[in-house]
């Protein structure tokens, strides 16, 4: 691109994003759209991350609609014969000049191979690469001049464009998405209910993929479903069940899980369009594990830790106020089990938390809180009545009780009782609402001596029996979180911890009320 021809773009991207401003999301929308294909297809991606841009704007970029007038066919055909060194006779035994579909990046024909299987031929758009990374390339640029003119914006346009580049040259290279299909087919093969297309490799490059087609009903399409005398609350189970799989156990997972990806075929659920996957490392996976073993145990600490490890830092991060934002988000759960915890919607708390507080949160991981919210929402329209915290919960628990360490979990358990016995000083770890004001800097202290003449013997024998009784409690507190959280080692189907807890406390209370009757003093 000329120089005379670049600065005129960026005044044009700078000229109307100003003219929009972005503290409307319908005008940056408006903004979007008017700038064309490369910005409908920014916003699309955008759409998809909760954690740099607000919900308002996610819900008014999910209205851009990439619907691109179609190339001239002979322009596609161009490609193909370019592409395959061949003519489009020579290679297909059929194929329509009509595509089915026609986005930003490519355009979608159907056809059929000389063996006759009938195949979904994407086709990149010319020159879409090189138009679209000097799009990028301007935007960046231009974003410099914009973050300056927007200092008191909701959105950061420089963090934004750094997060577009990554998703740009993975989408436009269709060998990424060949890659992405067969990786996903081998960890779902053994699954009977679970399909994707085929890639044919021989006729696959960087700008063409061409897949097996899959004729099927789109999943919202529920009374096309029941007509076909499908079991809209089967499907509803093995959807989520299947998706859970992805993220816990393979660690890859469809990073766009809307109702158009995904398709009813054949008594299965036929997933189409992988271009964003999402891949969570064995690390991440833990970090994740170990969040959800501190919202199944009530530990906030653990929590807010959690998501600390999980997180990156992208300034000044306050700790308090955002332990104190975490601590908002907790109380509204506190009192609810685990299956009553709407883990999707708490996970999306989360994360607006960590966006006001400067945290950001790796890509993937964002990815899989959007696609379980997605996922969540497909269900609701597919199957309302069934409850998929009855899923999720389960699977949950049953991750938890793979990668805990229950034995390194009792020794700790006994060595804080050690402590706490030894000293009086260490307070039970299961004391929430204490820890919780000590941490967020709300407990106040307030002492007062009076009658200092009175004796202080009667005095230190009324606080040994107040911390006696406050170790019973907390081992009676500590131990019936436990049971509730049903972790752990089991005695006759019970937690060992738990009942362990209930016997120190039976003895260690008998204990303190024979000491009361033997002074006389009830």
């Amino acid at each position: 691109m000329g120089r005379s021809k670049e600065r005129k773009r960026i005044k044009k991207i700078v000229a109307t994003f100003l003219k929009h401003g972005f503290n409307d999301p319908a005008e940056v929308r408006g903004a979007l759209e008017e700038l064309g294909p490369t910005f409908v297809k920014i916003g699309q991606i955008l759409s998809t991350r909760p954690d740099i841009i607000p919900e308002s704007y996610i819900l008014e970029f999910q209205k851009l609609q990439d619907d691109v007038k179609p190339e001239p066919f002979d322009a596609i055909k161009g490609i193909i014969e370019h592409e395959l060194n061949g003519s489009i006779d020579e290679l297909f035994l059929e194929f329509d000049d009509k595509p089915m579909a026609s986005a930003s990046i490519a355009q979608v024909h159907t056809a059929m191979l000389k063996g006759g299987s009938h195949v979904v031929v994407k086709v990149q758009r010319p020159f879409v690469k090189q138009t679209m990374m000097e799009d990028l390339v301007l935007l960046k640029k231009a974003s410099r001049i914009l973050k300056f003119r927007s200092q008191m914006s909701v959105i950061d346009p420089v963090q934004v464009v750094e997060e577009l580049e990554y998703t740009f040259k993975e989408e436009m290279d269709f060998l990424n998405e060949a890659n992405n299909i067969k990786e996903f087919y081998e960890n779902n093969k053994d699954i009977k209910y679970i399909t994707c297309p085929q890639v044919f490799d021989q006729y696959t490059t960087s700008n063409l993929l061409v897949m097996e087609y899959i004729d099927g009903i789109k999943i919202d399409r529920v009374d096309e479903l029941v007509d076909e005398g499908y079991d809209i609350d089967d499907i509803a189970t093995k959807l989520t069940q299947n998706y859970l799989k992805q993220i816990f156990e393979d660690g890859f997972f469809h990073g766009d899980p809307h109702p158009g990806n995904i398709l009813i075929s054949d008594k299965k659920i036929a997933y189409i369009d992988f271009g964003m996957m999402g891949e969570l490392s064995r690390t991440n996976r833990d970090k994740f594990n170990e969040f959800l073993y501190g919202v199944a145990t009530r530990n906030m600490n653990l929590i807010t830790q959690s998501v600390l490890k999980i997180g990156i830092k992208k300034g000044r991060v306050d700790t308090r106020k955002f332990y104190s934002d975490i601590e908002q988000i907790y109380n509204n759960y506190i009192d609810m089990s685990l299956y009553s915890i709407n883990i999707p919607e708490m996970l999306d708390e989360v994360m607006k938390a960590c966006r006001n507080n400067n945290i950001a949160l790796p890509r993937d991981i964002t990815m899989m809180v959007k696609g379980i919210l997605t996922i969540e929402g497909v269900i609701s329209k597919l199957s309302p009545d069934t409850d998929v915290m009855s899923i999720i919960a389960p699977y949950i628990k049953t991750q938890m009780s793979k990668d805990k360490d229950y034995r390194q979990e009792i020794l700790d358990y006994f060595e804080a009782l050690y402590n706490f016995n030894k000293s009086g000083l260490k307070m039970p770890k299961k004391l929430l609402e204490l820890i919780n004001g000590i941490l967020a800097g709300k407990l106040k202290i307030q002492m007062e001596h009076v009658n200092l003449e009175k004796n202080i013997n009667d005095l230190n024998k009324m606080a040994n029996r107040v911390v006696f009784g406050m170790i019973v409690s907390s081992l009676v507190i500590g131990s019936s979180i436990v049971i509730n959280a049903n972790a752990g080692p089991k005695i006759y189907g019970m937690p060992a911890i738990g009942l362990i807890g209930y016997l120190g406390a039976a003895v260690m209370g008998i204990w303190l009320l024979i000491s009361i009757i033997r002074s006389g003093r009830m």
